[in-house]
């Protein structure tokens, strides 16, 4: 192996290093941040600090398929993402090498302190940003001998065609999926002086619209609301492209008027200088300038979208029973933990739906309606899985001891969910065939009385899922406390009735074997209400916490 080939692979072997130290760094900086802010913050705000508009684009992308935002709402928050990324680019832009060391040694002592969780957080950010200055130190120092490297300067100056670096800027950052890594290595090769302002730009370009390769991955697999999002970037970024492209001698001009400059030094040492500072104020420029135009038109641009992407299946359409829990949630518990419980109150209106409709058709024998309960028994039987593996999985990564309560909680609400469904379909449609087989009939006395009492758990386990739905621990209580109502109508059918007959004397009514049972199937279900209302609003919790 001859010298020169020798000096390009540790060249390339120290860039990987180093672009692999800065992408590492970032990492650890957006993890810790999310981790700070997400017990604190919901929504799209938790987004604009995780320094990464790719990331904060999958998340927007992710909150539509849930539900979370509207296509607009998300369109805005790519756009936010795209103004934030700037900062990250500022940062960067700095020389503060000699700062490195210092921040990761004070970041990793702050680390430590297990004790206070905002302040270990906090010291992994401040490393996560002295690693990410070591990799771009790394990457700048390997990058020095391309000053010699004719092959690689003459690439440089064919980039006075815009569309190579376009190209070139767009391919690295859909292989890297990180457009604030390509703007590292930019800046990195910036700080050679081994790239002109015009080069920058273009690779600026690039990165722009191979950002959205990132966006349209996420989509696999969702619904196509994501779809219609992740077009969306890809738009936004196309526009920026298009808007600027023909004005990069305008937006040449205007950078190195807001840029420093360094009059008198040797051509590269000015390079070296000045384009650092000059490509994160384009990238600046051409972001915020853009999200101004845009960001008026973000409703029409929605509308434009579901029309040339089209609407798609609704969830139940489309087969998806927990369209809400979306797996790029379980990085924000709190959001989980929100969709957990929409879904939940979901399941709830299906169980709900079959127990209204159970006592009627037993009484009535409709042997249809009952056949078709067990197809509704099933779908609640997958529904209830999917909720609990969601749950399941939120819990497998340690989370603060209010969310893993609240993740437990519902966990066990779908589980009693479940199991009242289970009493309609594996002891009502039972009972109800066993009793049609044998004609038996229903006293038109006790069949009031049966309806009454399923009107009245009916009605509870409508305030239990309301109850639940708004966390609303006083309507809890009321449920629960409704308990002698429900045994006064349980026992109004058990119990014997003497019938005054004036042609026939008195005569003790028995109920049937079908009043009977059918009164202590609907007596268990109200008592798995209670339990999954108790559950449910953390109202077992906070009796325990009182004890």
């Amino acid at each position: 192996m001859d010298e020169e080939s020798f000096s390009l692979a540790t060249m390339l072997i120290g860039l990987a290093g180093g672009l692999a130290l800065f992408l590492h760094g970032m990492t650890m900086m957006s993890n810790a941040m999310r981790a700070m802010l997400s017990a604190l913050l919901t929504g799209v705000v938790i987004t604009t600090v995780v320094q990464s508009s790719s990331v904060t684009s999958v998340i927007a992308i992710g909150f539509v398929s849930a539900g979370i935002l509207s296509l607009a709402q998300a369109l805005a928050v790519i756009m936010g993402a795209a103004v934030g990324s700037t900062v990250t680019a500022q940062i960067i832009a700095f020389d503060v090498s000699n700062l490195a060391f210092l921040l990761v040694a004070a970041g990793f002592g702050l680390s430590m302190w297990k004790t206070r969780r905002l302040a270990a957080l906090s010291g992994t950010v401040i490393m996560g940003l002295g690693i990410l200055f070591i990799g771009l130190s790394m990457m700048s120092g390997f990058m020095a001998p391309l000053r010699a490297h004719q092959p690689f300067l003459d690439l440089m100056a064919s980039m006075s065609n815009p569309l190579l670096g376009i190209l070139i800027g767009a391919v690295f950052t859909a292989v890297v999926q990180s457009s604030s890594a390509t703007l590292g290595v930019i800046i990195a090769l910036a700080s050679q002086g081994l790239i002109p302002l015009e080069a920058g730009i273009a690779l600026v370009f690039g990165a722009n619209v191979g950002t959205t390769i990132t966006g349209l991955l996420a989509t696999i697999g969702q619904p196509r609301t994501a779809l219609q999002a992740a077009v969306g970037l890809f738009v936004f970024k196309l526009l920026l492209v298009l808007v600027w492209l023909p004005l990069m001698g305008v937006l040449e001009t205007i950078t190195r008027a807001v840029s420093p400059v360094a009059e008198g030094l040797p051509p590269a040492e000015q390079l070296a200088y000045e384009v650092p500072r000059q490509v994160a104020n384009v990238h600046m420029l051409v972001n915020v300038t853009t999200v101004m135009l845009l960001l008026p038109f973000t409703g029409l641009l929605a509308r434009l979208l579901v029309r040339l992407v089209g609407e798609g299946p609704r969830p139940d359409e489309s087969g998806d029973l927990a369209a809400d829990l979306n797996p790029v949630l379980l990085d924000m518990p709190p959001l989980a933990i929100d969709a957990a419980r929409r879904e939940l109150c979901r399941l709830g209106e299906r169980v709900g739906d079959l127990l209204d409709a159970a006592v009627p058709a037993i009484l009535d024998g409709r042997n249809a309606a009952t056949e078709a309960w067990a197809m509704d028994e099933r779908r609640i039987d997958r529904h209830h899985a999917a909720i609990v593996d969601f749950l399941e999985q939120v819990l497998l990564v340690q989370r603060a001891p209010d969310i893993s309560r609240s993740a437990i909680g519902l966990a066990e609400a779908a589980d009693y969910l479940e199991a009242i469904a289970d009493v309609v379909d594996k002891e009502m449609i039972p009972l109800h065939k066993r009793h049609a087989e044998r004609g038996t009939e229903t006293d038109p006395r006790s069949r009031e009385r049966l309806l009454a009492l399923a009107e009245a758990v009916r009605h509870e386990f409508r305030r239990a899922l309301q109850a639940v739905r708004e966390e609303d621990q006083e309507t809890a209580r009321s449920v629960i406390d409704a308990k002698s109502q429900v045994r006064t109508l349980e026992r109004a059918v058990i119990d014997f009735q003497i019938d005054a007959a004036p042609d026939e004397g008195a005569r003790l009514l028995r109920p049937s074997a079908l009043e009977r049972e059918l009164a202590e199937s609907l007596r268990r279900s109200y008592s798995l209400i209670r339990r999954f209302v108790r559950v449910g609003t953390g109202l077992a919790s906070s009796d325990r916490e009182s004890v």
